[in-house]
């Protein structure tokens, strides 16, 4: 091979190198252009269910009746929603915020009118708030302490009744074993008394021998 020949080798194969280079990065490309389209559909879809999910939500809040399923579901989220409002009215208390008698709304202790409805708002006493946080920590110590009583005490009921079952097993048992001993020595009398009987009218038929012999 000359040295022309090499170079014009050389220069087809880096050409077809580069084309098939190309190709690739058009190929990847492509591939980007569409997974991009199918995160786009996935994102609608995603906000069509949660609207959809919204809107059937929405029926079981105004009392329409829905699938048992979705039922399920529902109350599940009811009762989320309703740990979340828990939530953040202790947040709001922590921060000093009590409820509106009017609208329900948490207000800082730095209004004197709720700022949604315009209800007056009472004014706030720290000592006062402190006196009720006391006593709610108290209420929930006392709940505690009496849950975990109750606790004790049942799990003391359930050992008593289980050692009340163990025992009866065992009487049951002892009864049996009684039983069998007493039937055993019954049986063990009447064999001897038997024999003894056989002894005393063997004996006696001896004697009789002899009587009759003289």
């Amino acid at each position: 091979m000359t040295m022309r020949d090499f170079f014009e080798d050389l220069g087809r194969r880096l050409g077809e190198t580069a084309e098939t280079v190309t190709s690739k990065a058009g190929d990847a490309i492509e591939i980007q252009r569409i997974k991009g389209q199918i995160r786009g559909l996935a994102r609608g879809n995603a906000v069509d269910l949660m609207e959809l999910g919204r809107t059937i939500y929405d029926r079981y809040k105004a009392g329409e009746e829905v699938e048992e399923s979705a039922k399920a579901l529902c109350d599940a989220v009811k009762d989320r929603e309703a740990a979340i409002e828990d939530y953040e009215k202790k947040i709001a208390k922590i921060r000093g915020a009590s409820a509106c008698s009017g609208c329900g709304r948490m207000v800082s202790k730095d209004m004197s009118y709720c700022p949604y409805c315009g209800e007056k708002m009472p004014v706030y006493d720290a000592e006062a708030e402190e006196v009720q946080a006391a006593e709610e920590a108290a209420d929930d110590y006392a709940d505690n302490i009496k849950e975990k009583v109750a606790d004790t005490m049942e799990n003391m009921a359930e050992k008593a009744e289980d050692a009340a079952k163990k025992a009866g097993s065992m009487a049951q048992k002892a009864a049996e074993k009684t039983g069998e001993a007493i039937d055993k020595a019954a049986d063990k009398a009447e064999e001897m008394a038997q024999k003894a009987a056989d002894k005393v009218s063997e004996a006696a038929d001896k004697a009789a021998e002899k009587m009759n012999q003289k």
